[in-house]
């Protein structure tokens, strides 16, 4: 860290408001008279000093002004220059923490915490609470994570609070609770607030909330929710966010058609990233892309940008973040045949998931290796593990996963002559479908 902490001298408190009027009035060369005229009396000045009045705000306002100072540093006791400097504390320990310097940068979020609270800085210490929960995620600690971002939802409204309120949803919704996870993102998106003043905050809601519809499929909701937050982009004022719902929104784009745009998004992104410093959304974007060349037929190019994304996000202590793209890069080589690396990948990552508590990648590695099985002749194996995917999917509300996993379940039994248990299967999978949006 570039950034010292407050000294000590500078960090305690320097008693009531009184005393400091007096020892910045004594170095400024100025008497009781000076500084209180022309609107206020050299008396109630010295009552002021002496502690036995309190002075009004517009006494405060006009002290302060003389003095050459802040209001509120007057007020707090604070350090000249204390809020910039816990917000430059505040962006290097972001960056600690995406290079994976995970502890560090929780004390020093810590640190900056207890100082903006002494200092009554809100928004710095309200900020330092957020970045603790995403210190908790890219840890793996979900329900840690989880617990973090609830403490800062109590906070006053602001830009943080609100994105501590995208980032619980998506805790809930990685453990499998949708329903909440949807219901809370979209109330907060429904209430009345001024573009303008909260652009910010609403494009975090709307990148959680689009993650939500591209990992259920729903397609023409994900469209018009990338629509409406178009008009937010112009208004940005974190350029990481503005990454994010890039990386985001470039999911949508699957086909081979729309291969270019998402390439534009996804380098966007990688560029503000990279600007930043900010090393395992790097590997985030190299994941993204990978899932959609994946889909788009190019199964080498994808291998590359996944292995790219695993090796980056294992370095920087992103551990349930690494086992999503290990699982990605599993699949592709199950696709080209290597089943011996699939089942070694997707084992190792669906049991991270299955510690971590993550809900939907635990189900995505049951169902590549119940795919990895039936590849190597054991469906026994195969169906034990394509059922068990299914169950849950359809536990935590996915039910295009769901439809997917019963038309791999129904192709299993119906190779194996079982017409009746696949019918059962496959009627399964069209109830699920009738529940997509």
């Amino acid at each position: 860290m570039t950034t010292k902490p407050l000294k000590a001298r500078e960090t305690r408190e320097h008693g009531a408001v009184g005393p400091r009027i007096r020892r910045l009035r004594n170095a400024n060369g100025l008497t009781q008279q000076e500084l209180a005229q022309p609107h206020y009396s050299r008396a109630l000045l010295a009552a002021v000093e002496a502690g036995t009045r309190n002075p009004s705000e517009s006494m405060l306002t006009h002290v302060a002004q003389r003095l050459g100072v802040d209001p509120d540093d007057l007020r707090y006791g604070r350090p000249p220059g204390t809020a910039a400097a816990l917000t430059e504390s505040l962006r290097q320990a972001r960056r600690l923490l995406s290079e994976g310097k995970i502890g560090y940068a929780e004390d020093e979020f810590r640190r900056v915490r207890a100082d903006a609270s002494r200092y009554a800085l809100t928004e710095p210490a309200t900020w330092a609470g957020y970045w603790l929960g995403e210190a908790r995620l890219q840890s793996g600690d979900l329900p840690g994570a989880e617990e973090q971002f609830d403490r800062v939802r109590e906070d006053p409204p602001s830009t943080p609070r609100t994105a501590a309120v995208a980032r619980w949803a998506y805790c809930r919704f990685a453990r499998g609770d949708l329903s909440t996870a949807l219901a809370v993102l979209q109330e907060e998106l429904r209430a009345p607030v001024e573009p303008a003043t909260q652009a910010d905050g609403r494009l975090r809601l709307s990148a959680s909330l689009l993650y939500i519809f591209v990992e259920l499929d729903w397609r023409e909701r994900a469209r018009q929710l990338e629509a409406d937050a178009q008009a937010l982009l112009p208004l940005i004022t974190i350029p990481e966010w503005l990454a994010h719902f890039y990386t985001t929104a470039g999911q949508l784009r699957r086909s081979p058609a729309e291969l270019p745009e998402a390439e534009r998004m996804f380098a966007e992104a990688q560029r503000i990233y990279r600007e930043l410093g900010l090393t395992r959304e790097v590997g985030l974007c190299h994941w993204a892309y990978g899932y959609v060349l994946r889909r788009v037929g190019r199964p080498a190019a994808a291998a590359q940008e996944l292995a790219a994304a695993a090796e980056i996000l294992l370095a920087v202590g992103a551990t349930q973040d690494h086992a999503g793209a290990t699982l990605e890069l599993a699949e592709v080589r199950r696709r080209q045949g290597d089943l011996d690396e699939a089942a070694r990948l997707a084992t190792e990552a669906g049991r991270v998931s299955g510690e971590l508590h993550h809900a939907e990648c635990t189900a995505e590695a049951d169902r590549l290796l119940g795919l990895v099985a039936v590849g190597r002749g054991d469906r026994t194996e195969g169906e034990r593990l394509l059922s068990r995917a299914a169950d849950r999917y359809e536990q935590v509300g996915l039910m295009a996963e769901l439809v997917r996993t019963c038309r791999m379940l129904g192709d299993v039994l119906l190779d194996a002559g079982r017409d009746a248990d696949a019918a059962m299967v496959l009627r399964r999978g069209l109830h699920a479908a009738e529940k997509i949006r």
